[in-house]
């Protein structure tokens, strides 16, 4: 069903391709990113 789409309708399928990458790309630049993030290491008490 998919596959019939994607071969009936190439530009659509190339469009919609464009616009995943694109979204990706959107929301990679939105990720928080700290330059020294606080690390917290685990630790056991007995």
């Amino acid at each position: 069903m998919m596959s019939e789409f994607c071969i009936r309708r190439p530009v659509a399928t190339l469009l919609m391709s464009f616009a995943l990458v694109l979204g990706g790309l959107f929301a990679y630049k939105f990720l928080p990113v700290a330059a020294l993030p606080s690390a917290e290491f685990p630790v056991v008490n007995v």
